[in-house]
């Protein structure tokens, strides 16, 4: 691929420092580096969460507000599209770079995973590499990096902290849950790399997330994030696949409605499990509500799942 996904998401940065008051974001340079506080300090916005996400796709994406109904509720949704899904969402926007240096601890998104190959096995798989002298990383996290962090990242991605950019977001932020809703796509790409799905025959994926309502605390809001994902999230993805059978019964297993524990709400598991609600639940239900598969090469649509109103009025209200 010509394309650097790393300078296309620098663009999207210095756009985002131009218009630093707008977006009610921070910049400020550490080791070096250029760290932007999205949401951790800073207030932020929704704006600033359509960035980042933008930036997390590695600039290949489209990312768009628009609004979704919930029985009564009317709420913001995040809309995404995006001609590259595999290498956006899988080489770049999957948080696939944990990173734990002393007290801090980060979840790593963006082209920058590119560079540093984070993890290794899967960019070996989906056969995608990149080389940038500029490299840029969304980090969702509750503090700032310090120095040995920046280091760290500059050594992992080759890349001199002078052309290094972090991007901040805390998931209980507007801007992180703005970005969380907007890994919908990903969400769905995902389920189906478990699934040993060829993702090479992906050839565009679109998806419509609602935005979880904010709330103060950081356990509550990563409840009703998922809760978004796992019952409101609708993917539709177009693929060039040679058999239709086989086809549908990868469908058949994407959707979150696929998993034994579907129907427990993530917003009350976080109230009896704290944040272990992660390791109580079977991972196959990190899917999407809804899963929509066009197969170019017969002109079959296939669908699986369900949106689960009941569970995102509970998100909603408790």
């Amino acid at each position: 691929m010509t394309l650097s996904m790393n300078k296309l998401a620098v663009k999207l940065v210095a756009e985002m420092l131009a218009r630093e008051d707008e977006l009610r974001i921070t910049s400020t340079r550490i080791a070096g580096a250029t760290v932007i506080d999205a949401g951790v300090k800073a207030r932020s916005s929704f704006e600033a969460g359509i960035y980042a996400s933008r930036v997390c796709l590695g600039g290949l994406a489209r990312v768009s507000t628009t609004s979704y109904r919930v029985k009564d509720y009317y709420i913001p949704a995040v809309e995404v599209s995006t001609d590259h899904p595999v290498e956006a969402c899988m080489a770049s926007q999957l948080a696939g770079w944990r990173i734990s240096i002393k007290d801090f601890f980060a979840n790593g998104s963006g082209p920058a995973r590119a560079l540093a190959r984070k993890p290794k096995k899967l960019f070996e798989k989906i056969g995608y590499s990149e080389e940038s002298d500029e490299a840029v990383l969304v980090l969702e996290t509750e503090k700032y990096p310090d120095e040995e962090v920046i280091k760290y990242i500059s050594g992992e991605t080759r890349v001199e902290p002078e052309n290094l950019y972090v991007l901040l977001v805390s998931p209980a932020s507007i801007a992180g849950t703005v970005q969380v809703s907007a890994r919908i796509v990903e969400t769905g790409i995902f389920k189906l790399h478990t699934l040993e799905f060829d993702l090479g025959t992906i050839m565009y994926g679109h998806g419509v997330c609602p935005v979880a309502p904010l709330h103060s605390n950081p356990l509550k809001m990563a409840g009703r994030s998922n809760d978004m994902l796992l019952y409101g999230g609708v993917t539709f993805y177009i693929v060039d696949y040679p058999d239709d059978a086989k086809l549908s019964e990868y469908v058949s297993k994407a959707p979150s409605s696929a998993s034994k524990d579907y129907g427990k709400s993530f917003t009350e598991l976080v109230d009896q499990y704290g944040w272990d609600f992660l390791y109580k639940v079977d991972p196959s239900i990190f899917a999407p509500a809804l899963l929509i598969v066009n197969n170019v090469r017969s002109g079959s649509t296939l669908s699986s799942g369900r949106v689960n109103y009941d569970i995102l009025e509970r998100a909603l209200t408790s």
